[in-house]
């Protein structure tokens, strides 16, 4: 993949997750204040990170997947409203292949670790229900 190709992924990467990030705290009612103090940010950082500006680092989407109870994957999944809802479990899956495969390419060896980790965990936590 070339240089501008892997930009422009990343910045659609950073778009979406700025996004869930912005729907998930408007949909709990938080103001961009609050959910900085809670999660250790800058107000402004937040907002870079909402409007995709900025990517957010694995320990602050740790941090935000945290607060909201949820997976730190699912701020990967972009909510388009029009999507075919007769999308099969099967492309949904290599749809969330393809996003960590662009993601992964941006990660350092640490965080690439780190990020299969999380993975791990939640293929034991969904295998145990």
């Amino acid at each position: 993949m070339k240089k501008g190709r892997m930009r422009e992924a990343k910045l659609s990467i950073d778009k979406i997750v700025g996004r869930n990030i912005r729907n998930k705290r408007t949909y709990r009612q938080l103001s961009r204040e609050e959910m900085a103090e809670l999660i250790d940010l800058t107000v402004s950082h937040l907002g870079l990170i909402e409007r995709g500006e900025r990517g957010a680092t694995l320990v602050v989407l740790s941090k935000i997947a945290k607060l909201f109870d949820v997976p730190m994957g699912d701020f990967l999944i972009e909510n388009n409203k029009e999507e075919n809802k007769s999308n099969t479990e099967e492309s949904s899956i290599d749809a969330a292949r393809k996003k960590y495969e662009i993601m992964s390419t941006q990660l350092t060896e640490a965080e690439l670790v780190f990020a299969t980790h999380v993975i791990q965990e939640i293929v034991v936590l969904r295998n145990s229900k």
